[in-house]
């Protein structure tokens, strides 16, 4: 008899949305499941549909299609906090707001309050854009004296499986030789582990990304993120005894959906025979913005480390996530950037409106590439922002 989880994936591949999948010639029947269960919109428990509910209450998305439209960038807002954009709440010593957790979410289900509600507020510092958030409405009280926020930006999902092909050796020896720290994470099997994705690189594998993000940005449930009320805290008594499951993702689902991302293709390479990439070479840019080789032997152009950097005070907005510090960011990978600005700007939370407003932007251990760009000649920086652009 075949079973209902097959008959559910093959209803999944057979929507009609698969048709314009980013990567439809390359997908298999496990990356078009993905593919598949990347676009659903979620729903609330109880469902009827095994492996379908569990949304909410409180979330901020419905989909990842939503956030990360055809796996690329999520749209900066102009004024609300919209798909693509979430708040992250904690405390420099990397605790989480004793009420609201580690992410504000900004919708919920009927008969429930979400967090809170938020708009953006942009303003400028130094001819460079700011961006501060307004809490109209606090649904659950006010933030713990030590409780930081921060705005973080949904990143491209393109060629996230060459990143996660780069052995840890790759890593380790980037860290000795041209600076940096590993992000090391600790697993609840006691075990160490090094983080790679997130803007803090506070996740080890894709899998691991899937299941915090299906948690903090659905309220759902999956292994490594057990328990029916998905980010609320005891404080959100409704939140917390509301229906739902232990796990409601399951397992082989979380698996397809990472199956889909792995196949993802990295964007273009870029000409590192152009005068640009010299330019990169000479103010030190390639020095954290690395290409590390694959296990295949393939040198991936992400431009990163994937390490930990301190970039200074201006960047950090108090607030320490995994192994990294309030002021301290994974190396960005840089082979979105045209896309990242199509849809609002750079930067974990879209602040900069060009390459060179987040190159500004980089103090701390980048504090000696800004001064040597700001040195260039007018012609060199074209040059610079041309390679950056793929043009």
């Amino acid at each position: 008899m075949v079973s209902r989880f097959l008959i559910l994936l093959s209803m999944l591949i057979a929507m009609p949305a698969l048709a314009d999948a980013p990567t439809r010639a390359t997908l298999g029947i496990n990356a078009a499941a993905g593919w598949a269960l990347f676009k659903r919109p979620w729903i609330s428990a109880p469902s009827s549909l095994r492996g379908g509910g569990g949304l909410g209450p409180l979330y901020d998305a419905r989909s990842c299609e939503s956030c990360h439209l055809g796996g690329g960038a999520g749209r900066v807002g102009e004024g609300a906090i919209g798909n693509g954009m979430v708040v992250r709440v904690g405390a420099a010593d990397g605790a989480g707001d004793p009420v609201y957790g580690r992410q504000i979410q900004v919708l919920a289900l009927p008969g429930f309050d979400p967090e809170a509600d938020v708009t953006l507020q942009w303003g400028a510092l130094h001819d460079l854009r700011t961006v501060t958030l307004d809490f109209k409405q606090m649904h659950y009280g006010a933030f713990a004296a030590q409780t930081h926020t921060g705005l973080r930006r949904a990143p491209a999902l393109f060629g996230i499986g060459e990143l996660e092909s780069i052995p840890e050796s790759e890593i380790l020896d980037l860290a000795k030789h041209n600076g940096g720290r590993p992000s090391w994470l600790t697993d609840g099997n006691g075990q160490r582990r090094l983080g790679r994705f997130g803007w803090k690189a506070t996740e080890a594998q894709i899998s691991d990304q899937v299941e915090a993000a299906f948690q903090g940005d659905f309220g759902i449930s999956s292994a490594g993120h057990p328990g029916a009320y998905g980010e609320c805290t005891e404080a959100e008594h409704a939140c917390r005894t509301a229906p739902g499951e232990n796990m409601e993702l399951p397992d082989a689902f979380r698996d397809r959906i990472v199956d889909f991302l792995r196949v993802l293709q990295q964007p273009d390479s870029r000409d590192e025979t152009s005068a640009g990439f010299a330019v990169f070479h000479k103010i030190g840019c390639a020095d954290c913005h690395a290409t590390p080789t694959g296990k295949t032997g393939k040198r991936v152009a992400a431009y990163t480390d994937l390490l930990l950097h301190d970039l200074g005070s201006d960047l950090s907005d108090g607030i320490a996530e995994g192994d990294a510090k309030p002021s301290e960011w994974r190396t960005a990978p840089l082979w979105n950037i045209p896309e990242e600005l199509e849809k609002g700007g750079l930067l974990h939370d879209g602040r900069a409106r060009d390459v060179d407003e987040a190159v500004q932007w980089h103090g701390g251990e980048a504090s000696r590439s800004r001064t040597a760009f700001n040195a260039l000649s007018s012609n060199d920086r074209r040059r610079l922002g041309d390679f950056l652009l793929g043009r």
